[in-house]
C-alpha cells in the first residue's frame, strides 16, 4: 500500500530520522532500487517500509573508510550507524537534472553517519513510500 508518492508528499508527512535500513534490492526487472527501512512511527510502534526509486538512474553509495579501523568483532554494531537514517533531502540544482532538463527526475541524498557526504545519492523517475503489511 503506498502511504507517499513524490517527494514533496514524503517529506511533509515522514520523518526518516533514526530510521534503520534493513534492505537494500533492485525490483522490478532491475529498474527500482528498493530500501526497506524499519520506521518508528510512534515511542513502540514501527513497521517497514519500502522506499522506491522508480526508474533508478544512477545510485552512487559511500560508505566512510572508518570500517578500516574497526575490530572485526565489533565490525556489526558499528556498521549499523552507516545504516540509521539521520537526514535526507530533495538536490533541485542537480547537474543530472539540468543536463536533461526533465522535470520528472528526482535527485534525493540520504545521509547517515556524515551530515557533509550523503550516504546514498540517487536519481531516479519519481520516488514513493509503501508500507508493507505486516
Amino acid at each position: 500500500m503506498i502511504i507517499a508518492n513524490g517527494f514533496d508528499e514524503i517529506y511533509e508527512t515522514l520523518d526518516f530520522t533514526d530510521s534503520i535500513v534493513e534492505r537494500i534490492n533492485w525490483e522490478n526487472d532491475l529498474l527500482d532500487l528498493v530500501l526497506t527501512v524499519d520506521y518508528y512511527f510512534g515511542q513502540d510502534e514501527s513497521n517497514l517500509l519500502k522506499i522506491r526509486f522508480k526508474d533508478c538512474l544512477k545510485a552512487d553509495f559511500l560508505l566512510t573508510d572508518n570500517l578500516l579501523n574497526v575490530q572485526e568483532e565489533e565490525k556489526h554494531s558499528y556498521s549499523m550507524s552507516w545504516y540509521t537514517i539521520q537526514n535526507y533531502r530533495l538536490v533541485k540544482e542537480s547537474d543530472f537534472i539540468k543536463k536533461y532538463n526533465k522535470s520528472d527526475i528526482v535527485h534525493i541524498e540520504i545521509y547517515t553517519v556524515d551530515q557533509e557526504v550523503p550516504w546514498l545519492s540517487v536519481i531516479s523517475r519519481g520516488v514513493t513510500v509503501e508500507k508493507l503489511s505486516e
